[in-house]
């Protein structure tokens, strides 16, 4: 058996070695810029998340204040108990609703929930509110405005929302 000799060149360059290298610089700034726009969404997702859970919490406790309102034989709004609800009527000196009263509660020190119920037949006054005829199963009944604010979690929120619905039982 006759082997060959090998003719190694007597001078390498090493132009390899410094391509690979700059391509391995370019991967690794491509990882770290892709792990920041990942980081990025994650964080915005977490937002939407918490943002969607307290809505979706206030507009629960809106709903269980309708349902009790109508399930109520006297047709009134009960404040739960040991929660900072309360029956509000048209001519509170604290008239405090809507936006400006969720962004009240989001300012506390306890902001988790809270439910409040306006009757709102006496703050239209004298005017009919009925135009026309009305069906003849429909008899005249209060209209409620129901305010609801909730963060996303009881214990160190991240979010907070606010619903209101107005309402006949």
């Amino acid at each position: 058996m006759h082997r060959t000799p090998v003719n190694f060149p007597g001078r390498q360059r090493g132009a390899v070695l410094y391509v690979a290298l700059i391509f391995l610089v370019l991967l690794a700034l491509l990882g770290v810029a892709g792990m920041q726009v990942a980081s990025l969404q994650e964080r915005m997702a977490s937002n939407y998340r918490a943002t969607n859970q307290a809505f979706q919490r206030a507009e629960g406790l809106a709903r269980l204040a309708e349902a009790q309102i109508n399930s109520e034989p006297t047709g009134r709004f009960i404040p739960r108990s040991g929660e900072r609800d309360e029956q509000r009527l048209c001519d509170d000196p604290d008239p405090v609703r809507g936006s400006a009263w969720a962004d009240l509660r989001s300012q506390d020190d306890d902001p988790d929930t809270a439910v409040v119920g306006t009757e709102l037949n006496d703050c239209m006054g004298l005017q009919p509110l009925n135009k026309g005829k009305g069906p003849r199963n429909e008899t005249t009944r209060s209209i409620w405005q129901i305010s609801a604010f909730s963060t996303d979690m009881p214990v160190d929120p991240t979010s907070d929302a606010g619903v209101e619905t107005v309402f006949v039982p």
